[in-house]
């Protein structure tokens, strides 16, 4: 069995996660690693993994605040357009009144 294939069964898939990636990385270093069982200071091997639950939860959270966002900003402008629908209709009742007040006084003062 693999490294990559080992690794993916003992870190991965006991999180119900997938290994979309591992890469291999060998790396020089002055200092000494003592975290890491390499056998003394100098190369050592190690692997970067990639997996694919955290990408897919990070995706899905960013569409989900982003339509929640556009969900919010419509529901914001329905608001005032809905204010400006009604100050428009106040507007026109207070403009009918005014016509039909000037046209009553036009006629009193025509008499």
């Amino acid at each position: 069995m693999s490294a990559k294939s080992i690794i993916n069964k003992e870190l991965f898939t006991p999180h119900d996660e997938k290994m979309l990636a591992a890469v291999q990385v060998k790396r020089r270093t002055k200092k000494k690693i003592p975290f890491l069982a390499t056998g003394g200071q100098g190369d050592y091997m190690t692997f970067i993994c990639l997996s694919g639950n955290s990408i897919l939860h990070s995706a899905a959270d960013s569409v989900t605040s982003a339509v929640q966002k556009a969900s919010q900003a419509l529901n914001e402008r329905g608001e005032r357009l809905g204010r400006a629908e009604e100050r428009t209709a106040d507007m026109m009742n207070s403009a009918e009144q005014f016509a039909v007040t000037a046209h009553k006084l036009a006629m009193k003062h025509k008499c």
